[in-house]
């Protein structure tokens, strides 16, 4: 069975390709844009489309909204698909210190932009990090919801930590000449957050992005990583400077089960089978508690079904819109 990676390397990934990828996100076709004010801050939003409004929450911790082009562009024929860059990522403002940055915030930031936009009632879309960030303001903000998508995401804190500790496990025993540098590294006091670590794993970075987060590691190519589409300082600032190892309290602490429950929307859930950051076991967590949701195995997907299956997960998406 092929391994796969999880957060371990998923800043790295994100931040550290060869300077030829970043002229790649400049190629994709967006939507027209312009920024609007959101907690004192100048947020980027771009909107395709018309009808009823379908609000997409990007994933990483410190992602753009880039990866979901062209991908979503198929459902503006139906809904009016609302893409942004929260604080700290793409074209958003950027803190000036990485205290600003928090889950917290996130949070606030959807329903902030959502009144700023003058949109009523919206349908949420979450992907990774971004599904955490939707289902707390979904339970917080419910009236606000009018359907929940949930893609390739954790319920709680305690399984984003679970996954991590079984992906080092997998990194010890199938890359050993990786963890042996980790090793030494963690010994003499670096956390994942340093750039010595992240330097342990450059060598490997090409591999691990083809193989550990796709079912078609050539599927690789069709997301681009770099400085602008993501904030390696903010995703720490997030999750804990050494989150790859032991998460942040802040995120630690989170758990949706209880309230996914009794959350009285319909809800969504799409797992990727081949999916190594959030691994079908633990996404299944989630349908568990929220025995009312619709859930869609992806079975030639990794941690993108809107990469790799895009027709069926576009289908799949707009019907459950459309109930």
């Amino acid at each position: 069975m092929r391994t796969r990676l999880r957060s371990t390397i998923l800043a790295l990934s994100f931040a550290l390709v060869p300077a030829a990828g970043r002229a790649q996100a400049a190629d994709l076709s967006h939507p027209p844009g312009k920024f609007v004010t959101v907690m004192g801050k100048k947020i980027w939003y771009e909107i395709e489309g018309q009808g009823e409004p379908l609000l997409l929450i990007p994933g990483g911790g410190g992602g753009s909204h880039d990866y979901y082009h062209p991908y979503f562009s198929s459902l503006s024929r139906s809904f009016r698909v609302v893409y942004y860059d929260g604080f700290g990522r793409g074209n958003s403002d950027r803190a000036k210190s990485p205290s600003e940055y928090s889950f917290a915030r996130d949070v606030e930031e959807v329903e902030a932009l959502r009144k700023a936009l003058g949109l009523d009632r919206v349908h949420v879309l979450g992907h990774s990090y971004g599904g955490i960030v939707a289902q707390a303001y979904a339970l917080k903000y419910p009236g606000a919801i009018r359907k929940l998508v949930l893609a390739n995401t954790f319920v709680s804190g305690a399984d984003y930590q679970e996954s991590n500790d079984h992906i080092n496990g997998e990194i010890r025993f199938q890359l050993p000449e990786i963890w042996s540098k980790v090793e030494k590294l963690r010994a003499q006091g670096y956390v994942s957050s340093s750039p010595q670590m992240q330097e342990a794993y450059l060598a490997h970075i090409a591999t691990m992005q083809a193989l550990f987060y796709f079912y078609d590691p050539a599927n690789a190519s069709k997301i681009v990583f770099n400085d602008h589409t993501f904030n390696a300082e903010e995703y720490y600032a997030i999750t804990g400077p050494d989150s790859d190892f032991q998460l942040g309290p802040e995120m630690l602490r989170l758990s949706f089960g209880d309230g996914l429950a009794r959350f009285p929307q319909p809800i969504l859930i799409i797992i990727g089978r081949a999916d190594g950051i959030v691994p079908p076991r633990l996404a299944l967590k989630t349908a568990r508690h929220a025995r009312q949701a619709e859930t869609v195995m992806m079975e030639k997907s990794g941690h993108f079904p809107f990469i790799e299956e895009t027709s069926r997960t576009m289908e799949v998406i707009e019907a459950f819109l459309k109930k």
